[in-house]
This record gives C-alpha cells, structure tokens and sequence, in this order.
C-alpha cells in the first residue's frame, strides 16, 4: 500500500525537513499524532547499542514506555503493539544505515489504533531512515565544523571562501569576529578585483584600520563542490593561546624543568628576555641564566632561533 498524496505533504515533507529543525521531527510528530488521532507520539534515537538514547515527544509531557530490551528486539520495518497497561500503542523500528536505531511510535489512552494506522507506521519507516542518515551527516558535518572552528581559532586563522566573482559562499566565526557580519557587501570588490591572478596574494578590505586577507586558489577536486569555491582568504586573527599549556608542551617536547618552559613559552609569546623575566617574577640574573640552559637543551643559538624551533612545533598551536 503507497502513501496517500495527501499524506505526502502532511507528513513525508515534514519528516525530510525535520532534520533541520532545532529540536528535529517535532513539526512531523505533531502531524503524525494529529494524523492518527493518537494523545501522543515519539521518536526515540539511540547511536548504537549502548548508546544514550535521545527521545523526542509529542506533547512534551508524553510517556511513550522506555522498555529498551523489548524495543531492541522488534524487526525493523514491521509495525507492533506496545504492551501496556493502560492505553493502546504502536511502534515501529528502523534501522539506519550508519548505525544508528530508532523507534517511531503513538499511543492512545481509549481506543485502540486500526490496521491502517499500523500500516502507516510501516510504510514511514524507509522514509524514516533516510532521514535519520541525513540528519547524521548533518550532526556529522557540523561536529567537524565546530572543531575545526576550535583548532583554527587556537591557530589564530579564521577563514572566507570565496566563488569565482568574489562573492562569499561561507565564513568562519573567527572571519565573522574580525571583518564584521556586514563585510560582505562592502569587501567583495577588492576581493574580486584579487581574483584575477592565479597566485596567493593579499587584500585589504575596507581602511588601513581593516585586516589584510591572504587570498590563496583553491584548487577543485575531481567531484565540484557546489557552489563553486574558487578561493580561499586567511585572516589572522588573536590566538587562543594558553601559556601555561604552551609551557606544558615545551617541557614535553624538549625536556625542560617547569622553569625554563615558562621562559621558553614567554619568548615565543613575544616577550623580551627583561620582559618575560618581569612577567616569570625572575630577576635579570636569573632570566639570562634559564635561558642560557635553555638555548643547549634546544641547541638553539639564541632568542630568535628559539622562536623558529618553537614556532615549526605543534606548541605553537597551544
């Protein structure tokens, strides 16, 4: 039996939709019960066989029973009889191709459900899980996005990408931070302007108080992402860093007492020898004695060349 046309725009158009809805599926939940004329329905989500398990209910205050080893062994597909008390249930499993399981159900307190209805839940079920897959590569590609937010932000790099006309597809929120929300309409046109070169070079994008962006080509892959990125822009934008982390590095990386990592960590912060003494509480004496220990540990041959081995380590990322 195919689902009805008009249950195709009551409840396959929400279901598809509701992966992008903050709290996902609750406008197709609502449809579904009012669908049905059930007092309640719920989806409850689990990424695995231990895994927590999310449920999302309609109304609220819904208590679809959370007998998870009588849910674990129900066939995918086929639509069963709760078994309750008190009331009448349906429920249905589906399983989706990543991993993860759900469990689509309704419930009435008075009456019980029809064959019909129960075969609305079993024809749900495909469509369920693709939209369970498409909601995971979305979680998916926004956990990806938020640490590579994290590291870059760490990094002190934020990033615009940019199409073919200089138009801006996409920015990081450290490229929000630093250019404004509003930079879009007024920067594009130097941007475009850069573009014509085939070769990195930098843009100033408003006033000599404006950041310079390193635009850099993208270089497509064999599969075009859509819309088309033709370049990439780099800003520089203030480091996250944590000295004291960066100093926990440092002692790692080359050996060093909790002393001379501190050291180690202010010069490659930026500081002066007198400078980072001030900051250490170390005297001047003291200071130049750490680092003199500090330059044979390292075989470095002074600040600068310090500030080079640190800054081709993985501590300049703390």
């Amino acid at each position: 039996m195919v689902i009805a046309r008009a249950d195709e725009t009551d409840l396959l158009l929400p279901l598809h939709e509701g992966v992008h809805e903050a709290r996902p599926w609750t406008t197709f939940l609502t449809r579904l019960r009012q669908r049905v004329r059930a007092d309640e329905a719920g989806l409850i989500i689990s990424a695995g066989l231990e895994e927590r398990e999310t449920h999302l209910l309609v109304p609220a205050t819904a208590t679809i029973p959370d007998d998870r080893s009588w849910r674990r062994a129900l066939r995918p597909g086929r639509a069963y009889a709760i078994e309750e008390r008190e009331g009448f249930g349906r429920v249905v499993r589906v399983d989706e191709p990543g991993g993860a399981t759900a469990w689509l159900a309704m419930r009435r307190k008075e009456r019980d459900f029809t064959a019909a209805d129960a075969a609305l839940l079993a024809r749900l079920a495909p469509h369920l899980a693709i939209a369970l897959r498409t909601r995971r590569a979305v979680d998916q590609g926004r956990a990806a996005l938020e640490l590579s937010e994290e590291a870059l932000a760490r990094a002190g790099i934020a990033w615009v990408g940019f199409d073919g006309d200089g138009r801006i597809l996409s920015m990081s929120k450290g490229a929000v931070a630093v250019l404004g929300a509003r930079w879009a309409g007024s920067g594009v046109g130097s941007v475009a302007a850069s573009l014509k070169d085939d070769a990195p070079q930098v843009v100033q994008v408003r006033d000599e108080a404006s950041p310079w962006i390193l635009l850099i080509p993208y270089r497509e892959p064999l599969e075009a992402s859509w819309p088309r990125l033709s370049t990439i822009g780099l800003v520089a934008t203030p480091r996250m860093g944590d000295e004291q982390a960066r100093a926990a590095v440092l002692a790692t990386l080359f050996g060093l007492p909790p002393s001379e990592a501190k050291l180690a960590a202010a010069i490659a912060g930026g500081a002066s020898l007198s400078e980072a003494a001030d900051q250490l509480g170390l005297t001047i004496e003291t200071a130049r004695n750490y680092s003199k220990r500090l330059f044979a540990k390292t075989r470095t041959r002074g600040q600068l060349d310090l500030v080079r081995l640190i800054g081709s380590s993985v501590a300049r990322l703390v």
